[in-house]
């Protein structure tokens, strides 16, 4: 047998309830220059049986038996690593194709130029094979034709809706995906969102053909996996990973459409999360909560400080996680005045404060900076705070003497204050925790 054209890539375990229709509209497939490739991931039911039954009927079946369970990610991509075909083609095993399915989205992808995958409307189908109620998606265009991978890549992340569909919905080209790259962005798989970022990483080089005739259903059944609510919830998770990685490579541009793809994540995290109320899931919602609210911190960032890392990376390390250290409201709106209170005259404590006004400055964080001290200690302080002023970079520093620094404004301002601090007596509008100081390394024994 010559290379076929297409190959419709078949991973099954245990697929015996649905695996025979799923052969059936593979085999009976209007364009007939297809490979049927099927991976029996050591299944223990009769799928063996089955799959001996058709590869002796049709030559264009070709089996491939593991004999130790890959699992749902490593059977799919042995199966395209083994593939033959110029074009590929998912069929899930309790899945099922449109006759003309093959025929219609490979004339499109040769139809379009630059186009790097194919997909059609779908059809969600039960146990019994018949359309579900409310199954039937809505077109994302009423006729045949190209659509801007971008734009479809940003319709999607923006909206957190896979509104392209699962494996068994889409054909490309296999030399245009690297099995490695399977399932996974920045070197750690996705719990559920895996066909996305295939459908990410082709959409990222071209267009897409598209059409509305609806060339394959998709079985749900109460024995499928991606139907189990914990694995539903960690893929809330993926989300945030999958924002980002797509920003990096080159979607979502407009920083507007970040924002809204974050806060939809953020959204549907906390919910799930409230839903749970408590367990491994509540804390990958946490988890992926943090991430989306991290991101939506950073693009309060200048555009200078951009991190190239992944998020996991960028939220959990350096000054991103840095911003965290401080109430979040403090990053927003500056307020007029930032006001300290100098317990005591002394170089520690003077430098410290000093420290944190130059931080309140470099982040917009207020206007104007004012340090309490007792009047008793004003000529102490005054030659302290000149000396540390002098030892890093410059701010306007006013020296207030008041045994009651609280009550020394009415409008709104900034404590700048130690952690736990309480000399402010609840009247800020927003507090600056102080870094404390570092621990003086003692002097080397001579």
């Amino acid at each position: 047998m010559s290379d076929p054209l297409v190959s419709i890539l078949v991973p099954t375990y245990n697929g015996e309830r649905f695996l025979r229709p799923a052969l059936r509209s593979a085999l009976e497939q209007s364009h007939r220059e297809i490979e049927v490739l099927v991976g029996d991931d050591a299944s223990t039911d009769r799928t063996a049986g089955i799959l001996t039954e058709f590869a002796a009927a049709d030559t264009r079946v070709r089996v491939v038996r593991h004999e130790s369970n890959l699992g749902g990610f490593g059977n799919p991509r042995r199966l395209l690593e083994l593939a033959r075909g110029e074009y590929v083609k998912f069929l899930l095993h309790d899945d099922v194709l449109a006759s003309n399915c093959v025929r219609e989205l490979v004339r499109g992808m040769q139809s379009t130029p630059g186009a790097t995958m194919a997909f059609s409307r779908r059809v969600l189908i039960g146990e019994d094979g018949r359309p579900l109620p409310g199954g039937q998606f809505e077109p994302l265009v009423d006729r045949p034709g190209r659509i801007d991978g971008r734009e479809l890549g940003d319709a999607v992340l923006e909206n957190c809706n896979n509104v392209i569909g699962e494996l068994t919905t889409v054909l490309f080209r296999r030399g245009d995906v690297d099995p490695a790259d399977l399932w996974q962005v920045d070197g750690r798989r996705l719990t559920v969102l895996g066909d996305l970022a295939l459908w990410l990483r082709l959409l990222a080089r071209g267009s897409a053909f598209y059409t509305p005739s609806t060339l394959s259903r998709f079985r749900l059944h109460s024995t499928q996996s991606s139907q189990d609510p914990r694995i539903l919830a960690r893929g809330l998770g993926d989300w945030p990973r999958l924002i980002d990685w797509g920003i990096r490579a080159g979607f979502l541009a407009d920083p507007q459409k970040q924002r809204r793809a974050n806060l939809k994540a953020l959204a549907m995290a906390v919910a799930r999360a409230g839903e749970l109320g408590g367990g491994p899931e509540a804390q990958a919602m946490l988890e992926a909560g943090f991430l989306a609210t991290a991101r939506l911190v950073e693009l309060n960032l200048p555009a200078s400080e951009e991190d190239p890392r992944p998020l996991t990376e960028r939220a959990h390390t350096g000054p991103l996680l840095d911003r965290f250290r401080q109430e979040l409201d403090v990053w927003s709106t500056p307020l007029p005045v930032a006001l300290a209170s100098l317990a005591a005259p002394e170089p520690g404590a003077v430098r410290v404060v000093l420290d944190g006004f130059r931080e309140v400055q470099a982040a917009g964080a207020a206007e104007r900076f004012l340090l309490a001290v007792a009047p008793p200690d004003l000529e102490t302080a005054a030659p302290l705070v000149a000396g540390a002023l002098a030892e890093g970079p410059d701010v306007d520093v006013e020296l207030v003497p008041t045994e009651e620094p609280a009550g020394l404004l009415r409008e709104a301002w900034l404590a700048v204050a130690e952690r736990g601090a309480t000399w402010h007596g609840g009247r800020a509008d927003a507090v600056w925790a102080l870094r404390p100081s570092a621990p003086i390394a003692p002097e080397p024994v001579a």
